[in-house]
Parts: structure tokens; sequence; C-alpha cells
């Protein structure tokens, strides 16, 4: 076969694009950016829209090949045609580089498949590099340019099976590299993060550069694409902030974080030193609290200890600590008024105010209702106090004395009072007014009564007198009436009190009213 019946190879890219010198010169070149990748895109735009135009020509000239070129160029004459025909010698060997047709036609059926395999390459090799595949797969997809150089090799030579084996071996990178592009975007994509939170603004952007060239319409690698352009930013703002918080000038810490939150809301290391400054603000304002409010009761203001301590408890609802401050001060203002109900108390019983120290005492039982003592003290206040109402009573009105079981009550009272000790000037007076009393109720005294000889007198419960003009009774302390009656005259009646001054009283009973 002679050279121009050779088989020769299509027109590959990957072994005439990329000699070695520019593969290492392109892999070391920085990874595109966000706006290379816009312009890169327009530019690719550009070209299609040439290409579309040269088809668009093509396919003009095509058409005039077609349909005018024919009526221009006339058909060859058949009188004119001859066969010329070779005869060869009965014998004769065959050419020594003549190709039977099952092996030129295995020979085709190889370099398609060769081809094929070469073409999805290809494909792959153009998808991959839109993603800008060598600012993060380059050894790979050298190793690939270099597979497909030797499958070159192996297809000029015309042997199409281990040139699609090399091809193939090619492709199978491309694929997988392909494949992994969700991989090496969360891989880049993690790097930016945590490039972020180390500090790295320079890392941060080249990790979220290559996951945009991934995936160029992706929000988030654009977000952190954004995000790492203002990283140096907001991290000198969160040094202000740190040296502010060092200073203990908490709030204005806390201002400089959110500052940087502004810029970059999600910035981790700016929200937990925010949050360790409003913390440090917090304990800051507990513990003075907590302090004023020590003061408070080291300064004997229990008062204002528990507004204090109730401030700190406030901040901190769960502090064990507060609780027990509080509790502490509760438990000293309790004691303290308790103990001034009890002053009170006692010195109104020094002055035998009776009522006033049982509202004391029942003050203190408020307060706490278990306290057994105070509940004794109380109940013999209650006691004196009855005693002081009852004395009270029977001293101003005497004459209820009159009355038996007034009387024989009173007896028995005085009786037990006299049996109290102790220095009561207000009790020994009532006891001696008493006393007095008593000793009269049972005396009596010379009652003179006067009537007109013709009213019949009666005194109710003493005795019927009839009619008289003098008379005299004896008769004890109390009050009585007398009643005169007479034939065709209106009954009389007289109230009168035999009191305890010893004086003998005048009653006149007389019938004076004519009844018509």
């Amino acid at each position: 076969m002679s050279d121009s019946e050779k088989i020769t190879p299509a027109d590959i890219n990957l072994s005439a694009a990329k000699p070695a010198s520019e593969q290492s010169t392109e892999s070391d070149a920085p990874a595109l950016g966000v706006e290379e990748i816009r312009r890169s895109d327009l530019e690719k735009k550009k070209q299609s829209r040439i290409l579309a135009g040269i088809f668009f020509l093509l396919l003009v000239l095509v058409g005039g090949v077609i349909f005018i070129l024919p009526k221009f160029i006339s058909p060859p004459d058949p009188a004119a045609s001859r066969v010329v025909v070779v005869n060869q010698p009965v014998g004769a060997a065959a050419p020594a580089n003549q190709v039977s047709p099952f092996d030129e036609a295995q020979k085709l059926r190889q370099r398609e498949s060769a081809q094929n395999v070469l073409a999805e390459l290809l494909d792959v090799q153009e998808t991959l590099e839109d993603k800008e595949v060598e600012a993060w797969a380059s050894l790979e997809f050298n190793r690939v340019f270099e597979l497909a150089e030797i499958g070159d090799e192996a297809y000029r030579g015309q042997e199409f099976v281990t040139a699609e084996e090399y091809y193939q071996q090619g492709l199978d990178i491309l694929l997988s590299l392909e494949a992994s592009l969700p991989d090496f975007f969360a891989e880049y994509m993690a790097q930016g993060d945590q490039a972020i939170l180390d500090g790295d603004p320079e890392l941060a952007e080249d990790s979220f550069n290559i996951a945009v060239l991934i995936m160029p319409g992706n929000d988030e690698a654009i977000t952190g694409y954004d995000r790492s352009q203002q990283l140096a930013k907001v991290l000198a703002i969160i040094a202000e902030g740190e040296g502010l918080h060092e200073a203990d000038a908490f709030e204005e810490a806390a201002e400089k974080y959110r500052e940087a939150l502004v810029i970059d809301p999600v910035h981790v290391g700016a929200n937990a030193l925010l949050e360790q400054a409003n913390t440090d603000i917090l304990d800051r304002d507990f513990s003075a609290a907590m302090s004023r409010g020590f003061a408070s009761l080291g300064g004997n203001n229990p008062e204002q200890a528990e507004n204090d301590f109730r401030a700190a408890l406030a901040l901190k609802p769960e502090s064990p600590e507060a609780n027990a401050a509080l509790e502490q001060t509760i438990s000293q203002m309790t004691l303290s008024a308790i103990n001034i109900h009890l002053d009170a108390a006692t010195g109104f019983e020094s002055n035998e105010q009776w009522q006033q120290a049982l509202n004391e005492y029942d003050a203190v039982l408020v307060i706490d209702q278990n306290l057994v003592t105070v509940r004794e003290k109380r109940r013999g206040a209650n006691s004196r106090n009855n005693l002081d109402n009852y004395l009270e009573t029977i001293n101003n009105e005497p004459l209820r004395l009159a009355e038996s079981s007034v009387y024989q009550q009173a007896v028995g009272i005085y009786n037990e009072a006299v049996k109290i000790t102790g220095n009561w000037p207000r009790l020994d007076g009532q006891l001696v007014t008493l006393r007095s009393f008593l000793e009269r109720a049972t005396e009596p005294v010379a009652v003179r009564l006067q009537s007109d000889g013709l009213t019949s007198v009666t005194v109710y419960q003493v005795a019927e007198l009839g009619q008289f003009t003098i008379e005299t009774l004896n008769l004890t302390p109390g009050s009585y009436v007398a009643v005169g009656v007479r034939e065709g005259y209106r009954d009389v009646r007289e109230e009168f009190i035999v009191g305890f001054d010893g004086q003998a009283p005048v009653i006149t009973v007389k019938c004076m009213e004519e009844v018509l």
C-alpha cells in the first residue's frame, strides 16, 4: 500500500494542543476568578457566533455547487467514453503490499472504534476545561495528555487497538474527574470555610475561586468567594474588638463584633466573640449587684440588699449564689422584723397596754406562725387584755353587781386577779376599785319614799307598801322601780337608783292626773 493509501489519525486536540513545556506553564498559572470565568464565557459565545457565520457561508457554497454549477457544465459524451481493461497475466502473483478486503475492513472498524473513544475523550476534555480542571486536578489532567500522545503514536502506526486502549485510559481518568466534581467542590468549599475560620484570606479566596470554577452557578460558592474578599477587613475589625475586650471594655468590644457581623453575618469567630462579650457583660453586672447586696447587708440595710440580690437574680435566675444570698437577706429581714415587733410588745406589756401588745404578737405570727414562744406570750397578753376589759367595764358600770350572777362572777374574777404577781399599777387600781364596789354592793342604804296617803305604792321585787305618806326602805345599791296606783287617776312609774355613795335618796310616788 502506498503512503496515500495508509490510514492516518484524525485531527487530535490532545496530542497537538499542549506541549510539555506549555503544560507546566499553564498548570502553574493562578486559578481563574469569577470575573475571568464570565469573560471566558463571553469569548466562547463570540467564537460560537463566528463559527455559525462560517458554517452558514459553507452552506451557501454547497448550495451553489449543487443547484447552480450544473447549469454551466455539460454532461460527458457517452460515445467518447472508453473502458480500459487491463488483463493480468494468468498465474501472475498479487502485489506484495496488497491488503485483503477483510483485513482492511477490520482495520477500518478498529480505527472507527478508536476514533469514537477519542471523540468522547475530547468531549469530556472540553467540559472539564470549561471548569478550569487544570486549576484543581492538573496532575490527572496532564496524565491524560501523556496517554493521548502514546495513543496517537500507536494510531499513526496503524495500531488502532493499542491506540484505543490508551485513549480509553485517558477517557477513564477524565470520566473519573467528572464524576468527582461534587467531591472536589465539597473539598474546596470546606477548605475555604476552614481558611475563613483560620483567618487566611488568600487561601480562602483561592479555595472558593476553584469551587466557583467547578460549579459556576452555585450560590454557596459565590457567597463564600464574596466572604473571602471581605475577610481581611472583617479580621481587622475583630482584632480591634479583641483589644477592647482584653481591656474589659466589653460593650465597645461587642459593638466591634457586631460591626464585623454586618459585613459577614455568618462569621463563626465574630459570633463566638460577641457571645463571649455578652457573657462577660452579664457576669460583670451580676457580680456588681451581688457586691452591692452584701455591702447593704453589712450596713444593716436588708431592704436595699434584697433589691440588689433580686437584681442579680434577674440577670441569672438560676444562680445558686444569688438565691442563697436572697434567702439569707429575707431571713435577716424576717428576724429583724420579728425582733422589732417583740420589742414593741414587751414595751406595751410594761405599760399594761394589752391590746397593743396583742397586735404586735399577731404581726409576728403573720411572719412566722410556728413560733411557739410567741404563741404562749400572745395567750398571756390576751388573758390580761380580757381581764383589763372586764375590770374597766364592771368598774364603769358597778350597778350590774346588783345582779347576783354578776356579783358572784366579779368576786371570782377578783379573787383570781389578786394572785397576779408583779408591778402592775393599772391592775392594782382596777382591783381596789372593784373591791370597793363589791363591799358596798351588799350594804343596804335607807331610802325614803313619800306619797299622798291615797296612792297605793309597790316597789318591784322589793315590797307592796300600800298607801302611806312617808315610808323608809333599806335597799342595797342597784336600780329599782316604784309604781303608784289610785282609782280614777293615771298610774305613775318612778325609776330610781341606789348608788354606792351611801347617800339616801328620797322618792315621791303620787297619782295626780285624773282620768276623765
